[in-house]
């Protein structure tokens, strides 16, 4: 798949200082070789597996993205892939995170979160649909899991399509709780759904 700077590449999320044992096909790099360089139009550094890029594989390079590096929409650049923090109005109430490629929303998540309850609901995932499969809603998983780490994690109930189960069965490992509703909702989250238009 293309866009307007050439293919749109898988992204990882991993810390900036973490670099990958494995490719995307679970080839183990040490062996089969990698390259790493930085991208200007994604403004991270993406890593290419040189039996992949051999191969012609579409996944030889990709980008990892540290999750816990998030903007304000105000702060955020407006290149590359970058995830911005769009906080609740109150405690317990519904925040976002968007994944922005090019200061274009391309996919987010909705969670709520309640500091004094350690309690966590992720609530909603979307990825534009030509930037499925590309490791993003994985991504903003992981942001979203790094927003409040230690807490008790839920979802609310999932619709039964063959998408959202292939989606949920690759990355429920992430989420260290309950995956499929029914959600675990605290007072505050409760309050705050009853104040929210």
């Amino acid at each position: 798949m293309y866009g307007s700077h050439g293919a749109v590449r898988p992204a990882v999320g991993r810390g900036s200082a973490q670099s990958p044992d494995y490719c995307l096909r679970g080839h183990r790099l040490q062996i089969a070789g990698v390259t790493g360089r930085y991208s200007h139009y994604y403004r991270l550094t993406d890593i290419t597996c040189e039996v992949c890029y051999a191969l012609k594989d579409p996944l030889a390079t990709w980008y990892l993205i540290d999750p816990t590096e998030q903007y304000s929409a105000e702060d955020a650049d407006t290149m590359g892939l970058v995830l911005v923090l769009i906080p609740p109005a109150m405690r317990g109430g519904l925040g976002h995170i968007e994944l922005w490629l090019g200061g274009v929303s391309v996919g987010d998540i909705d969670l709520r979160a309640c500091g004094p309850c350690r309690r966590a609901v992720l609530e909603h995932v979307r990825v534009d649909e030509k930037y499925r499969r590309m490791g993003y809603g994985r991504v903003l998983v992981a942001a979203a899991v790094a927003r409040a780490p230690g807490y008790s994690w839920s979802t609310t109930t999932m619709d039964t399509s063959l998408a959202t189960r292939a989606f949920w069965a690759a990355v429920g490992d992430q989420v260290p709780g309950d995956i499929g509703g029914p959600p675990n909702y605290c007072t505050d989250m409760l309050r705050a759904a009853e104040h929210t238009p």
